[in-house]
């Protein structure tokens, strides 16, 4: 797995069942509101100040299967790899438009490699690296500690990741260094709400409000469209907190680019998503407008299928389920 595959696992998570129930949670009631009684207004946008920070902790585990068939001949392959760490969000600039410049900062990553045949891989950025891992230490090392400016539209949709150039002057691999719309990707999923709606009202016409959100990522075939459908699920008390729970389901489909830079005599290939798709819950800080925490599941299965000269097909299968999570440590 390449850096480029690595990071692609960030918009992945877990469940937020163990922190629900520490923290203790008093659902806000979604019921018509009294005559007398104001309805509450909901604004999941970036609201945010100058100087605003957050630190959060990631942690992605994906479940990958390789089924490779050459005729009669088959053969399939399994590993559990690991991506964790913690990233800095701080708002730089808060225009007068609501739009915003931000500072992106992995403070530190993890990863973790573990086939189901033979020995698991770790590399930590924070620690030396062995022989084996020096390519990779190298790589998470370059990506560690350097702040990226994000740029943040007044609906909470990244518009621009910038400072790429920055990790890689500090490796021998800068072509493994994901791109800048691979950050704008990982932004996407941290304190924001990509495209959320203008503010609306909770009331039972507002509770289970929906919006519609279109992505076009960068992925090792071409590029991955994801269209996505929100719904505000409920307002919930957490810790004196009114938090907003927003949850997702995505469709993804595939935009192959597997023509490209190859030999005009090369057997033909063909790419297909049998399987693409995806669910999130975002847990949203009304106070502060930004999210405390993340979980999700996405699931893919692509089929590559080359046609070789003397009629036999190498068919590659590659199915891969995701989940992961991203928390809140602390805010300033």
């Amino acid at each position: 797995m390449n850096a480029k595959q690595l990071f692609r696992m960030k918009k992945l998570a877990a469940t937020l069942l163990l922190l629900t129930l520490l923290l203790g949670v008093v659902t806000y009631t979604l019921a018509e509101p009294t005559a007398d009684a104001e309805p509450a207004t909901i604004d999941l946008g970036p609201r945010w100040v100058d100087g605003q920070t957050s630190r959060y902790e990631f942690w992605n585990q994906m479940e990958q299967t390789v089924h490779i068939k050459l005729g009669d001949q088959s053969q399939t392959s399994s590993s559990t790899i690991e991506v964790d760490g913690e990233v800095t969000w701080t708002v730089d600039k808060v225009n007068a438009d609501g739009s915003s410049v931000c500072t992106m900062t992995l403070e530190w990553m993890k990863y973790v490699n573990t086939p189901s045949e033979g020995k698991a891989i770790s590399v930590d950025s924070r620690k030396s690296a062995s022989a084996e891992t020096k390519a990779m230490h190298e790589l998470l090392s370059a990506m560690a500690g350097v702040g990226l400016t994000i740029e943040i539209a007044p609906d909470g949709s990244v518009t621009k990741a910038n400072g790429v150039d920055k990790m890689k002057r500090k490796t021998s691999q800068p072509d493994f260094i994901p791109s800048e719309l691979d950050f704008e990707e990982t932004a996407s999923d941290l304190a924001s709400i990509a495209y959320a709606p203008k503010p609306f009202d909770l009331t039972p016409s507002g509770a289970g409000k929906t919006w519609k959100a279109d992505f076009r990522w960068d992925h090792d075939l071409g590029k991955m469209d994801q269209k996505w459908t929100y719904e505000l699920d409920r307002v919930e008390d957490i810790a004196g907190v009114q938090v907003a729970v927003v949850t997702g389901q995505g469709k993804f489909k595939l935009d192959p680019e597997v023509d490209k830079d190859r030999p005009a005599d090369a057997p033909p290939v063909n790419v297909r998503l049998l399987e693409g798709s995806a669910e999130a819950e975002v847990l949203f800080d009304l106070s502060r407008h930004e999210a405390v925490g993340r979980h999700s599941l996405s699931n893919e299965k692509i089929l590559v299928t080359v046609s070789l000269p003397d009629g036999r097909k190498f068919e590659r299968t590659l199915t891969e389920e995701t989940v992961g999570q991203v928390l809140r440590l602390s805010e300033d």
